[in-house]
């Protein structure tokens, strides 16, 4: 039986400001780890005969350091995206989706498209998004607050695990 699923969307600043953060994660990280080691290995290599308590005192400052660098990192996402959300005005047209066991139709008042499921890039999860991303560089937002119902959403699921291949979708992991 094809039963399809209705969300209307309207995106907010919160919803493009998660898919931002969540899409850069792993290069904050990664570059708060880099400059740990690169300040490490400076500290190393200026005075190798620091004391058991100095080095100590070195790493913490380090670490310290770079957790506010990934904190100053997020921020300056989070700025980005302000002006981004409010520069496009596709980005805060309504959207409808209408999900189906053959795929997906989309539209806003600007554009509309019809995906099958074999089509999709890869499907991700993130803690209030649902990430359809069509290409590495193009990524359709449904918000899980605009299912009508709890129900939808693990429909929606079911959809995608029974039509999308298992490396091509990542649900988040309840913590």
């Amino acid at each position: 039986m094809n039963h399809e699923i209705v969300v209307e969307a309207m995106l907010d600043l919160k919803d493009v400001e998660e898919l931002n953060l969540f899409f850069t994660r792993s290069s904050r990280l990664m570059l708060a780890v880099i400059f740990f080691l690169i300040v490490i290995g400076i500290v190393l290599l200026i005075d190798g005969s620091r004391t058991g308590m100095e080095f100590m005192i070195a790493v913490l400052s380090d670490l310290l350091l770079s957790v506010i660098l990934w904190f100053v990192y997020g921020w300056s996402i989070r700025r980005k995206s302000v002006k981004a959300f409010f520069s496009d005005q596709l980005l805060r047209q309504r959207h409808t989706f209408v999900f189906s066991e053959m795929g997906f139709q989309y539209a806003s008042d600007s554009e509309s498209g019809k995906v099958r499921w074999s089509e999709i890039y890869e499907v991700r999860e993130s803690r209030n998004l649902y990430l359809i991303l069509l290409s590495t560089s193009r990524t359709l937002i449904v918000p899980k607050d605009d299912f009508a119902t709890e129900r939808d959403r693990t429909r929606f699921r079911g959809i995608v695990e029974s039509n999308v291949k298992a490396s091509r979708f990542h649900w988040r992991r309840e913590r």
